[in-house]
């Protein structure tokens, strides 16, 4: 079941001109779960209203994802760093929000120092692993 699966933030990598952060998805049940496609997320402001629109997909779906227990998989959110382009930053988010892939169930994350640039907000689809 999905609601065996916790979230954490990988290390944020930034260069030429674009930052990825890797969200990670861990199984914390004693039995092996499927992830396939692409999370929902959403970034949060402290009061836990959403800001602007939700991340687009970006990139090709890969193929399901399997996770034995204790492991993980991650799926990387994509903006650009600041200045790259004339559209401003959004504001500053206090928490990001993860629907993990065909769940119901919102997870969240504080946000650090990840905020939206340049009109850019993607993510990736799940793949094994945890990123970076």
């Amino acid at each position: 079941s999905k609601a065996q699966l916790t979230l954490a933030v990988g290390r944020m990598d930034i260069g030429a001109g674009n930052v990825y952060l890797p969200l990670v998805f861990t199984n914390k049940s004693t039995r092996t779960c499927t992830l396939t496609g692409y999370p929902g997320v959403s970034l949060l402001d402290s009061t836990g209203a959403v800001i602007g629109d939700p991340a687009t997909r970006r990139g090709p779906t890969r193929s399901p994802v399997s996770l034995p227990p204790g492991g993980s998989a991650s799926s990387s959110l994509h903006t650009l760093n600041e200045g790259m382009n004339d559209t401003p930053c959004r504001r500053t988010a206090a928490r990001i929000r993860v629907y993990p892939p065909d769940s119901f169930d919102a997870m969240s994350v504080p946000a650090g120092s990840f905020r939206v640039c340049g009109g850019v907000f993607e993510v990736e689809t799940t793949q094994s692993g945890t990123g970076g």
